[in-house]
């Protein structure tokens, strides 16, 4: 992401020209060695210079100079720390979008969207500074679909560890008791079915015996009922009174 510098312009006047020209030096060449590349020598100019008088630029450029060097937890401080000097809305809005960056560069998704609506809040207009946005919204978006995803995963893993444990707790279970395995508790199962099976035999041949003999009972107090009945019939009739 492309990073904005402060171009340094110099207004020499007064009692300003002795003490602000050595600062003013620093300042200029700290631009040349960042035209240059050479970002760690422009880091040490600007520091120098902003100890001589502080001021947002020397701070600001101090700013990118450590962001160019891949720095972005001292560049996030540094960039903090111009913000909280700066008084022009253009100025903040600069800072602000590079702190973005900083924070992109870092993975921190959440504070570069932040640093970037903060920019957008002094220059509503930078298209640079919405496209940004958009990338960090994006990328954040990612982020948290690829965490809700590692999150299914682990749950997903940690069933099966939960299940495979379960069974190895359950073939444990029957290399101890080889009774309790399922192939013997079917045979078992079989056999007390069997043995049902037959006691209901036994159960039923019984009932057949009680019931026959319930049957002669039954008929030889039927037979003397109809003996009784024959030794009534030969009793004399009642006579006729006419």
């Amino acid at each position: 992401m492309k990073i904005k510098l402060f171009l340094i312009f110099f207004l020499l006047c007064g009692t300003e020209i002795t003490f602000g020209q050595s600062a003013h030096q620093l300042l200029r060449e700290g631009d040349q060695y960042y035209k240059k590349g050479e970002y760690n020598k422009a880091e040490t100019a600007y520091r120098k210079a902003d100890e001589i008088k502080p001021v947002v630029k020397s701070k600001y450029n101090r700013s990118n100079a450590i962001y160019k060097q891949n720095r972005y937890d001292e560049a996030i401080q540094s960039y903090e720390e111009a913000a909280a000097t700066a008084t022009s809305e253009l100025d903040k809005a600069d800072i602000y979008y590079n702190l973005g960056n900083a924070h992109y560069q870092n993975k921190d998704y959440k504070e570069s969207i932040d640093a970037y609506k903060k920019s957008l809040g002094y220059n509503p207009d930078d298209i640079k500074t919405k496209e940004n946005l958009a990338l960090a919204r994006q990328a954040l978006k990612k982020v948290q679909q690829q965490q809700r995803q590692n999150s299914k995963q682990n749950q997903d893993n940690k069933d099966k560890q939960d299940d495979q444990q379960d069974q190895d707790n359950s073939n444990q279970q029957n290399q101890d008791n080889p009774n309790g395995s399922p192939e013997s508790k079917d045979k078992h199962n079989e056999q007390q079915a069997q043995n049902q099976i037959n006691e209901d035999k036994n159960n039923s041949k019984m009932s057949k015996e009680e019931a026959k003999k319930l049957l002669e009972i039954m008929d030889e107090e039927e037979k003397k009922v109809q003996q009784n009945m024959r030794r009534s019939g030969e009793k004399s009739q009642p006579r006729k009174n006419w």
